[in-house]
């Protein structure tokens, strides 16, 4: 179509400039008895004497100049003919008939043939063509007979084309030149996608396939001597199928409204341009929407300059009640258009819709797929030579949903700034109703800290209420490196942390009692977990030590830990209290060495826990405890408890209780207080009634056990 467009221009208004003719011309003169033919230069002028001299026009039929080829350096005409019929009657008729005309390159490929002026009139400052008609050929499409008309003065010209049938649509055309200005008004109806592009596809290799759809345009340009300063257009392409970029982008149905202004103003290019989907299916590689009742817009305007830089004045991305994004800045011409500065306001009105629409598709197979966000986001961003380099962000209402339930935030509020810049001091803050990690809930908190560069660090003491306690954070750094996972520092203490409510978020046996303990500080470096020197748990009236606390794969599906623990003159009745074994008595102080679990479950370990020395608190021990403790060691204390006159007795005494552990594969090697003539001291009696159990099993599966 543009092709066609320049075509006509080029023609049109260079068709009052001076043309140099080719000769041989030849001259016929028709009469009523014979003809005969004139091959001289003299005949050019022997043919204008004949037009001017009335006497003798009206002795022949008709008078026709035919020119072999007329041309000047940018186009050419071939085979042109002037015809004057009707010479002999009172009325005349001058034609006009061109067999070619060629354009030079780039538009050399264009070819116009058989072109008629049917009424056709040349006075002395006027020339005119009625009832015109045309062919066009080129390598892209050949057009069928169209129809056209022209007047030229020495003042002013017009063109007019009408019924130029292109890819099942039409095209018209209306041109007009006055003074060193023209005008020209282009308008398409019905014009088949499809078929264009089977016009065109043999130049056009970006479109993979065009299946429907069509468009109706209206095109305006004006320009001068120099060239083209005005260009206007609004177009609709309605039910638009394609695929382009090999299957990365495609349409279904997709109804597009276009409207570009674009002026030319001491050699800077000023435009406005909107965009608009109304209706269809839009899939740019790998965000796929299905437009129905919320437009999806973009609205630009900016200056192109002569040097080719581009200064956006505006870039506006519009989702209705979705997502605004607008965008401000300088695009280089050199090298390949970059980014050379710009400032984008983000404003996400519905974080659930664009979660779901665009960020869910780049999550997939991700440490972060499956995690959905509610509420409202607004962003500042400063970028410079094509990179981010501040942001400033707010959100409100924010809710964050996991399907693998890692993590949720419910009315989360805050704002986050960030720059590149290592003396960035603005500080960041964020507060929440209710958050939980993992399986362990966390009451309404704020954190207040420093985002610089690619780091994070807390500004003051953060105390957050967990578990019916309080976790305070005394310092957190995160460092992220290059290609490397991030290194992390922690420092913090816990005061009377619920151990039932602990209990329950993993699903454990229900327990009772309060943890406290101060957390020194704890390393995370080469996706390793390490603890500099140990982490005291006050738990149970007594006090649980955490050594050489290591892991790693700790964000990934295999997460393993290490550590070695102390345990030091735990009340046995507060822990029995809360399990099925039954009730004990006393005290207990122990260890576990060389602990190492996989996805939390242990795989070897060497453990003992037993009856402190210089212990004097109560040692008493209940039947079901008994029978419980019997039943692991395979004793026959059981036995002898239902049989005999221990029977009437709720509770026993004991001198002494120990149980040790090594895990290898599954399977528990067990050990006791001291050897028995067979088998081992689980309990040594002591007191009335006195009761002694002895294991005899040495090996027992670890989920038996437990």
């Amino acid at each position: 179509m543009i092709e066609v467009i320049v075509i006509f221009l080029q023609v049109f208004f260079q068709a009052k400039q001076r043309l140099s003719v080719a000769w041989p011309c030849r001259v016929y003169i028709g009469c009523a008895d014979a003809g005969k033919r004139i091959n001289t230069i003299r005949s050019l002028s022997f043919f204008i004497f004949l037009l001017l001299s009335t006497q003798t026009v009206f002795a022949f039929e008709k008078l026709s100049l035919d020119i072999q080829q007329i041309e000047n350096n940018d186009w050419q005409l071939n085979g042109v003919s002037l015809t004057l019929f009707d010479l002999n009657k009172q009325t005349q008729q001058l034609s006009l008939s061109i067999k070619q005309l060629s354009l030079p390159e780039p538009l050399s490929g264009l070819k116009f043939f058989d072109i008629q002026c049917v009424k056709f009139s040349w006075q002395e400052n006027q020339i005119d063509c009625q009832k015109g008609k045309a062919k066009h050929d080129s390598k892209f499409f050949h057009s069928s007979p169209f129809e056209f008309s022209f007047s030229i003065t020495d003042k002013k010209a017009q063109l007019f084309i009408q019924k130029l049938k292109i890819a099942n649509g039409t095209l018209s055309l209306t041109a007009k030149e006055e003074g060193l200005g023209w005008f020209v008004t282009i308008k398409s109806k019905g014009v088949q996608l499809k078929e264009l592009h089977s016009l065109l596809s043999k130049t056009d290799k970006k479109i993979d396939d065009i299946s429907k759809g069509h468009v109706n345009a209206d095109i305006q340009l004006t320009g001068n001597d120099n060239g083209l300063n005005t260009l206007l257009i609004k177009a609709f392409f309605e039910k638009v199928t394609l695929q382009a970029n090999q299957g990365t982008i495609a349409t279904e149905s997709l109804d597009v409204e276009l409207d570009l202004v674009a002026k030319l103003s001491d050699g800077v290019w000023k435009w406005e341009h909107r965009n608009k989907i109304k209706q269809g299916e839009l899939y740019i590689e790998p965000v796929y929407l299905e437009i129905k009742d919320k437009s999806l817009s973009l609205d630009t305007k900016g200056l192109w300059q002569e040097q080719g830089d581009i200064k956006l004045q505006q870039a506006k991305l519009t989702h209705q009640d979705v997502i605004e994004i607008n965008t401000e800045g300088l695009v280089k011409q050199k090298p390949d258009y970059s980014l050379d500065k710009a400032h984008i306001s983000l404003d996400i009105k519905d974080l659930e819709q664009f979660s779901t629409l665009y960020m869910a598709p780049f999550t997939e197979q991700t440490a972060v797929e499956g995690i959905k966000l509610k509420g409202q986001l607004k962003s500042e961003i400063e970028v410079s030579q094509s990179k981010i380099k501040q942001v400033s962000s707010s959100f409100k209402q924010l809710t964050v949903i996991d399907e693998q339930k890692r993590i949720s935030i419910d009315n989360g509020r805050g704002e986050l700034n960030w720059s590149v810049n290592p003396d960035f001091v603005t500080p960041s803050h964020f507060n929440w109703k209710k958050l939980k990690i993992r399986a362990i809930p966390i009451d309404a908190g704020q954190f207040k800290f420093l985002l610089r560069q690619k780091s994070i660090k807390l500004l003051e003491q953060s105390r957050i209420p967990l578990l019916d306690g309080t976790m305070t954070i005394k310092q957190f750094n995160w460092h992220h490196k290059t290609d490397d996972e991030p290194t992390v520092y922690f420092e913090g203490e816990m005061t009377d942390l619920s151990l039932e409510q602990l209990s329950h978020a993993f699903d454990w046996t229900p327990l009772s009692g309060r943890i406290s303990g101060y957390i020194p500080g704890v390393n995370y470096e080469n996706k390793k977990l390490s603890i500099e020197g140990g982490l005291n748990i006050d738990i149970f009236d007594g006090t649980i030590k955490i050594n050489k606390l290591a892991s790693s794969g700790m964000f990934t599906d295999f997460a393993r830990f290490y550590l070695d623990m102390e345990i030091d003159n735990l009340d046995l009745h507060q822990i029995t209290q809360k399990f099925e074994m039954g009730g004990i008595e006393g005290r207990i102080s122990g260890y576990i060495n060389d602990l190492y679990l996989e996805n939390w479950e242990p795989v070897t370990f060497y453990a003992w826990i037993g009856t402190p020395e210089n212990d004097d608190s109560s040692h008493r021990i209940s039947q079901k405890a008994v029978e419980n403790i019997a039943s692991i060691g395979g004793g026959g204390a059981a036995d002898v408890i239902s049989k005999g006159f221990l029977r009437f007795f709720d509770t026993f005494g004991y001198d002494q209780l120990g149980f040790g552990c090594y895990l290898h594969n599954g399977v528990c090697q067990l050990m006791g207080v001291e050897a028995a003539e067979q088998g081992y001291y689980i309990i040594k009696g002591g007191g009335i009634p006195r009761i002694d159990i002895i294991g005899y099993n040495t090996q027992v599966d670890w989920k038996v056990l437990m």
